[in-house]
């Protein structure tokens, strides 16, 4: 199954996932927290490992979207980590944190939720777990050609 964890803007979705994440013996992919400062990181699910991932002014290897500036290596490897992981097929969940503009433009994950998307067979066992704004739902939806899916809340996470 598909899920479409749907949410507004800073209304905790990350934070509720680190939390959920927990309660599965087997969950692999990305999230993107912040930290003190209010900048976000990279987070593999699996090794526990972070990784840079907002910056705060434009520079030679940046994406910009709006105000915020984000490491184009940090999203090669999330690529890179969430197309490996897809490819191994041992999760019950793989999440992808989060999808929007950037996305939407081909970029960010952009590589890596094509991929898996357009890979993924329906399974019992085998769940993708799309993290998307409530305002881009729509969007996300029709750029990817998801035609089967549930969305959630934060407070409904499987």
């Amino acid at each position: 199954m598909i899920y479409i964890l749907a949410g507004d803007i800073r209304t905790g979705k990350t934070t509720a996932l680190r939390e959920w994440v927990d309660t599965w013996d087997n969950v692999k992919g990305i999230l993107c927290p912040d930290n003190k400062e209010d900048i976000r990181y990279l987070h593999n699910i699996e090794s526990k490992e972070n990784f840079p991932l907002q910056v705060p002014e434009v520079g030679e290897k940046t994406i910009s979207v709006g105000r915020y500036h984000f490491l184009e290596d940090s999203f090669n490897l999330a690529n890179y980590f969430l197309i490996k992981t897809f490819d191994e097929y041992d999760f019950e969940f793989l999440v992808l944190d989060e999808l929007g503009k950037l996305e939407l433009n081909n970029q960010g994950i952009h590589q890596a939720t094509k991929y898996i998307v357009d890979q993924y067979k329906s399974n019992d066992d085998k769940n993708l777990l799309l993290v998307v704004r409530t305002s881009l739902v729509n969007d996300i939806i029709a750029h990817y050609g998801i035609k089967s899916f549930q969305i959630v809340a934060k407070e409904m996470l499987p």
